[in-house]
Parts: C-alpha cells; sequence; structure tokens
C-alpha cells in the first residue's frame, strides 16, 4: 500500500494559497463559492486510481493526532468531491491532502457531500408529526454506504454467531440484532480492514447517522419514496407486507435507489447511530427513556412505514427485535461526522 503526503493549505478570511503535492502534477486548489464567504477546496491531477482523504488541523504546526480527516472520496470521483469550507470564527483552517493506493470493497457506494431537506412536508400521505419541520441539512464529507443490508454470512463471519430467526442462508439480512451488536460489528469490521491495508487513513466503518441515512436513501430526491410519491412502485423497490411472504427476502433482488443502494425502503429496519430526538422546532413521541434511531422500514410494514423520512419507530438499544438489521458506512469517526 503505497501513502504519500500531498499537500498542505491555509485556509483564511484574506488569504489563500495552494501548494503542489508530492504526486506529480498533482495539486490542491481554494475557489470562492458562488456566494458569501465561503471556499471551494478541489483535488486536481490525482493518480488515476485510489482514495484520497482530507485532513484538517486549527494550527499549522499541528501533530498526527490533532488532525481529523473530514472528506474522502475514490480519485474517479475527484471532479465531484468538492469540500465546501466556510471559515470559523478564527479565521483560519489547516487542509491537508493524503492519497492512498487502495479499493475500498466494491460494495461500498461513495456518497458525495451535500445538502438536503429532511423530513417531511405536513400533507404527504402517512406521515407522523415527529417528521417535521423540514429543515435543510448538510453533509459535509462524501462516504461509502454498503449497497445491501448486513446478510448473515457477513455477520457470522466476523462475530462466530448468528441472532437471526430465520435458518441460516447466507443473502439473507442478519436480524434480531441490537443497536450495541451492530456498532461492535462496524468496531471489529474497521479493525480487520485496518489490518488487510484497505482502510482509508482517518475513517472507520460505523453505522450511519440519522442524516446520513436520509440523504442516502433520499438520493437527491424530496419525494415520499426514493422512486416518487405513490405507492404503485413499491413493491420494485422494497420488500413490504403488500409483496413479502412475512419474512425477510435475500439482499438486492429489487430496484436499487438512485445512488445503487438497495433494500433501503423496507426488508428491515436499519440501526442509525442516533438517539432518538426532536427535530429543530419539531416534536417527538417520547423522551421518557434512551431509544436509537431506526429507519427505512421492514417487511411486515405497511406501504407508508417505508417513506424516505419515516421515523416512528425508534427502540432501546438493547432490543432483540426481528425486524431489526442495519447497514454500515465508512465515514468519519463519531466527533467528527454531523448528527
Amino acid at each position: 500500500m503505497l501513502y504519500r503526503e500531498s499537500a498542505t493549505l491555509c485556509l483564511s478570511l484574506a488569504l489563500a494559497w495552494t501548494a503542489p503535492d508530492l504526486l506529480g502534477q498533482s495539486t490542491v486548489e481554494l475557489q470562492p463559492a458562488t456566494a458569501g464567504d465561503a471556499f471551494k477546496l478541489s483535488a486536481v491531477n490525482l493518480p488515476k486510481r485510489g482514495v484520497s482523504v482530507v485532513w484538517k488541523a486549527a494550527g499549522g504546526l499541528a501533530k498526527g493526532g490533532d488532525w481529523s480527516a473530514v472528506h474522502a472520496f475514490p480519485v474517479q470521483k475527484q471532479a465531484e468531491a468538492t469540500l465546501p469550507i466556510q471559515p470559523g470564527i478564527a479565521g483560519s483552517a489547516f487542509y491537508r491532502l493524503s492519497w492512498q493506493d487502495i479499493a475500498v470493497p466494491p460494495n461500498m457506494i461513495w456518497i458525495p457531500q451535500g445538502e438536503f431537506k429532511m423530513g417531511s412536508p405536513e400533507d404527504e400521505p402517512g406521515r407522523y408529526p415527529d417528521e417535521g419541520p423540514v429543515h435543510e441539512v448538510t453533509i459535509p464529507h462524501g462516504f461509502w454506504m454498503d449497497q445491501y443490508e448486513v446478510t448473515q454470512e457477513q455477520f457470522e463471519k466476523l462475530m462466530q454467531s448468528n441472532p437471526s430467526s430465520t435458518f441460516h442462508t447466507a443473502n439473507l439480512p442478519v436480524n434480531r440484532i441490537t443497536w450495541h451488536e451492530a456498532n461492535d460489528y462496524c468496531d471489529r469490521l474497521t479493525e480487520a480492514e485496518k489490518h488487510s491495508g484497505t482502510l482509508p487513513l482517518g475513517f472507520v466503518y460505523r453505522l450511519p447517522t440519522e442524516a446520513e441515512w436520509e440523504y442516502a436513501c433520499r438520493a437527491g430526491t424530496e419525494t415520499a419514496y426514493s422512486y416518487g410519491d405513490y405507492t404503485e412502485g413499491l413493491s420494485q423497490h422494497g420488500w413490504w407486507a403488500g409483496n413479502s411472504d412475512g419474512l425477510p427476502d435475500p439482499v438486492g433482488k429489487l430496484t436499487p435507489n438512485p445512488w445503487g443502494l438497495y433494500d433501503i425502503h423496507g426488508n428491515l429496519f436499519e440501526w442509525c447511530l442516533d438517539t432518538y430526538r426532536p427535530y429543530p422546532g419539531g416534536r417527538d413521541f417520547t423522551l421518557s427513556t434512551v431509544l436509537k434511531v431506526m429507519r427505512g422500514g421492514a417487511y411486515y410494514c405497511p406501504d407508508y412505514i417505508l417513506r424516505s423520512a419515516c421515523r416512528n419507530e425508534p427502540q432501546k438499544p438493547d432490543y432483540r427485535w426481528v425486524l431489526a438489521g442495519f447497514r454500515v458506512v465508512l465515514a468519519p469517526p463519531l466527533g467528527q461526522a454531523e448528527d
């Protein structure tokens, strides 16, 4: 595995400069954004393969442990991977770019950074009160999401156990998973990929935040489902009460969403990293106990539970539910990602 330091960049309100990196003609560029005092950081002329990670520190003399990975992308996607930068109160920040000659597993779909409208409008059929108000959310980093829910085969190989309610079937999604077990799986997967030399520096496998999950589910859409507003097409995209036989189905059999994610609607509910809370200016069902967010709906659910914005089934983190599964993301660690 090759790893090279490629550039260091200083951003301030008054001055922006770039320096050539150590990878031939590769450079990082800083340009004003179209509005306000924001900037856009981009990398150009990178090698034709591998993964790049953008790091941030508060000072130019920061040591290794003071740098945080804030963005990453496969170099084939560098044209789409421009990083918006908003100067902080101090007016300065320091960035560097690293490159590794690695390939992220092909089941991991790269999701670009961006903005979206989270939640549902008041007139959306089947809407619950905790889905509002609709609010703008920024996902400030590129990340990868597994195109499939974690399968029994994957879980058993890494964890040496299988809590599923069904007979062992390699490509069925693992179910009856607690939030704690899903996090343990992510930690072990991070260590395994690090040991194999295929982990982007500074990134980890973890559960998606609720915002990352809905952003990836919507895939640029603002409709009730990632394919549109009407339930007539739901059976082509997700397993629910109208087309399942009362059991989960093997992953990847139906049509994926526009970003290539399968079963993002239905099959199994998917754990998210977040504690369930009301949206800013909104309401929730209960704050009497700590609950973790679950998203996506499941094979046993009516159609409206599979909507992109639905969040009506938070559960206790130690609850072993037959409808509970998960999928992983490869993203900045907790504390560096926006909730």
